[in-house]
């Protein structure tokens, strides 16, 4: 049997979506030198017409932005038009709740400023890998019992869900606290 090709080698065009010039060009700059192609959007909607335009492999997403439109809410449009593009959030926000929130918007990464670009890009493979393989080593959805069955870690609530939801973060209807949905059974 043959291997699989590793994600990264398919990584072509990465979004950047950040206001600040400064960081935006140094980014741009960075991953154009490690043979990404970068489009840099300023706000949510130049965001929302380059996705759709030009689908973008892998999105960088800071979460304060312009135009009262926030990252949480780009990544959730995102992942609306096509969860099989991960987003990472990359932002000065230090916050538990922020993480949380970005998690159950759909973004597959959080990051806070300042960091280290190569842990940046590291973190584009690794996250870019991993959403692949959800994407393509899952069980197809047309099997038998594609339910996945756990439980909320916080209240004990037995859930039960549909397989496409493996992986993703969803909220608990008792408690309300977000429960990540496993991978495998």
């Amino acid at each position: 049997m043959s291997e699989l090709t590793p994600s990264h080698a398919i990584i072509n065009r990465v979004l950047i979506v950040e206001d600040d010039p400064d960081e935006a060009e140094f980014l741009k700059s960075y991953l154009e030198d490690r043979r990404f192609g970068v489009e840099v959007a300023r706000d949510g909607g130049q965001a929302h017409a380059a996705f759709t335009m030009h689908r973008p492999d892998f999105v960088i997403l800071d979460v304060i932005l312009p135009n009262n439109v926030s990252g949480f809410e780009v990544c959730e449009q995102f992942k609306r038009l096509d969860d099989a593009v991960p987003v990472m959030m990359l932002t000065a926000i230090d916050m538990d709740d922020a993480r949380q929130l970005a998690q159950r918007v759909g973004a597959d990464g959080y990051m806070t400023k300042p960091y280290d670009p190569e842990e940046l890009v590291e973190q584009i493979h690794a996250l870019s890998e991993e959403v692949w393989a959800r994407r393509h080593l899952e069980p197809a959805p047309d099997t038998a019992d594609n339910k996945v069955r756990f439980e909320c870690t916080d209240c004990g609530k037995r859930l039960k869900v549909s397989g496409t939801h493996r992986g993703r973060t969803l909220n608990c209807p008792r408690c309300g606290q977000p429960v990540k949905v496993p991978l495998h059974d």
